[in-house]
């Protein structure tokens, strides 16, 4: 089950259009002929909430036999949006039996095999080469078909990818067709409208959680669930390992504070850990080695994201971190904000407690001197911060009058200030503390 990424806004999701490009012939593939029954679709999410609009949104271009990918980061709800729409009556009475699921995780990235598990999916196993399919499609009935997870086939390091996209291209040319493709890699398919999948309200958010388990609605209850980004997934697991356990409020803070990703865990659902290993597998990520661990690793130390203009001054024992951004922003593992590299924060969570976090490292110093503080802020001595120590983020103490007086400010503020965390330390009511963003 999963839903919709990181705001504390309702927020609204993208859509543009694909370029179109030449029909291309694709030959090959299995043997002959028999007809078979396709496999029963998968049940939609019992309980859908938020994902009212982008649902409308997306019948709207099925109804005009328009060919959509639904992009975003895993968990975010892609899977559950199309299952819902393939559910819906509108899609139901329109298609009746010629709806099709075909999951492309764990499938070799291979034309044979794609168009293998395809013709299984539609009940035309054994056709003889992709002129032939596309032959059967285009004198069959209206029809429907879901690609999910498509980033694991048209990875562009996969030795097949080029050929399978060519070949969904094609699928989405058909005249009597609608094809839907989700994926975590940001791809381009010609002939195809992406569609962004954002994170849940907070009402949406909320409305799930409750509508999983059995905990009042309360104050602490909806800064956990927003502590979580409003990830869909999360919210999931985290309802069912409640409702599993029974737990009150109290239990649930408890057990949040003493291990937050350990707990996003229920029987029979797939974990927040299986989620992310699942893009970390992927070719392109696997090309990166250890620099993509380690640029995850040192962007989840940094709650309000990392300025892109200074990801390599600030991560300057990571070589080629730049790069490695740009892989991990199309693999939806961090994400572009407002000039910002930003992390969703169960995936922050993760990463944090993965036992490979910079924490680990900050022993030999090699965390300290690999985050620079190149921006500081001047805060108020009387107020209390949190501040995350393991960062490495030094924090100095300036003598003089409290900011908020009508007091000169220290001569030695350094400019350029921007407001960021700071350290929870006694000082005298005359200081001032410059802390690194």
């Amino acid at each position: 089950m999963t839903l919709v990424q990181p705001a504390l806004e309702p927020p609204r999701y993208e859509v543009s259009e694909a370029s179109s490009s030449t029909t291309t012939q694709v030959a090959r593939i299995l043997s002959t002929t028999r007809p078979s029954q396709p496999p029963p679709l998968p049940h939609a999410p019992t309980i859908f909430f938020g994902c009212d609009m982008i649902t409308e949104d997306l019948l709207s271009l099925v109804e005009r036999s328009v060919s959509t990918v639904l992009l975003g980061a895993g968990g975010i709800g892609k899977t559950a949006i199309a299952l819902t729409l393939l559910h819906h009556t509108q899609i139901t009475a329109r298609f009746g039996g010629h709806r099709h699921f075909m999951r492309c995780d764990g499938l070799a990235s291979s034309l044979d095999d794609f168009l293998g598990r395809l013709s299984e999916a539609i009940g035309a196993r054994h056709l003889t080469d992709m002129r032939q399919l596309l032959s059967h499609l285009s004198h069959s009935p209206p029809w429907i078909l879901m690609l999910d997870g498509v980033e694991s086939i048209l990875d562009p390091l996969a030795s097949g990818a080029a050929e399978i996209a060519t070949v969904i291209e094609e699928l989405g040319r058909c005249q009597n067709a609608c094809v839907l493709t989700t994926s975590r890699l940001d791809v381009r398919i010609p002939g195809f409208r992406r569609m962004k999948v954002p994170t849940l309200s907070a009402d949406g958010a909320q409305d799930i959680f409750h509508g999983y388990c059995s905990l009042e609605r309360s104050i602490a209850v909806d800064q956990l669930l927003a502590e979580l980004d409003f990830h869909p997934l999360s919210i999931n697991l985290l309802a069912n390992v409640v409702q599993e356990n029974n737990w009150d409020e109290q239990a649930l803070l408890e057990a949040w504070n003493c291990g937050k990703t350990n707990i996003l865990k229920a029987t029979g659902c797939q974990s927040l850990e299986d989620s992310i290993k699942l893009t970390l597998g992927t070719p392109t990520i696997q090309g990166l080695g250890s620099t993509a661990l380690e640029t995850l690793e040192a962007i989840a130390k940094l709650s309000g994201g990392v300025k892109e203009s200074k990801l390599e001054s600030t991560f300057t024992e990571i070589a080629g971190v730049g790069e490695a951004t740009d892989e991990l922003c199309k693999f939806s593992l961090v994400y572009r904000q407002d000039g910002f590299i930003k992390m969703l924060s169960p995936f922050r969570f993760y990463f944090l407690e993965s036992g490979r976090t910079l924490v680990a490292r900050s022993e030999s110093g090699t965390a300290r001197n690999s985050i620079q503080c190149a921006r500081l802020d001047v805060f108020d001595s009387g107020l209390s911060f949190s501040f995350h120590r393991s960062c490495g983020y030094g924090v100095t103490v300036l003598e003089g009058v409290p900011v908020g007086t009508n007091a000169e400010s220290p001569r030695d503020k350094p400019s350029g200030f921007i407001h960021g965390d700071s350290v929870n330390i006694g000082l005298s009511p005359s200081s001032h503390r410059f802390a690194a963003s």
